[in-house]
């Protein structure tokens, strides 16, 4: 852990703290870009979150050959998990999927592009989808 350099008055002053105590204190670390912090004034090196988020309600640029799937699930929590696995082993931009429920239906549409098209539908059956 980074040590704290203390100011005449014994008061400690995290901000002082020197460059290579703080790097020493986040080697074998993971991710050791992105330490936690332990001080409110040093802060993490992490990119604030808002940096990282979509504007709310965009949509990401249509692709130009994207094609629409369109699944039924049994729930919705079975289509937020397949919606999860498409994120992640797409991946896909999580902006391009819509779950609606309908009375007793839960679906799925999600823009693909058409090369992915056999893969993200194979994907999302193996999660729960049937056809719509």
């Amino acid at each position: 852990m980074a040590t704290k350099t203390q100011n005449r008055s014994g008061t400690e002053r995290p901000e002082n703290t020197s460059d290579s105590n703080v790097e020493s204190a986040v080697e074998g670390t993971f991710p050791a870009s992105d330490p936690v912090s332990h001080t409110a004034a040093q802060g993490s090196r992490a990119v604030p979150p808002a940096a990282m988020l979509h504007e709310q309600g965009s949509k990401p640029a249509p692709c130009d050959d994207g094609v629409t799937l369109s699944l039924r699930f049994p729930d919705s929590e079975t289509a937020k998990l397949a919606l999860e696995a498409a994120v992640r082993e797409g991946p896909i931009d999580r902006r391009s999927a819509t779950i609606d429920l309908d009375d007793d239906r839960v679906t799925m549409r999600l823009e693909v592009p058409r090369a992915d098209r056999e893969r993200m539908h194979g994907l999302l059956q193996k999660h729960g989808g049937m056809e719509a």
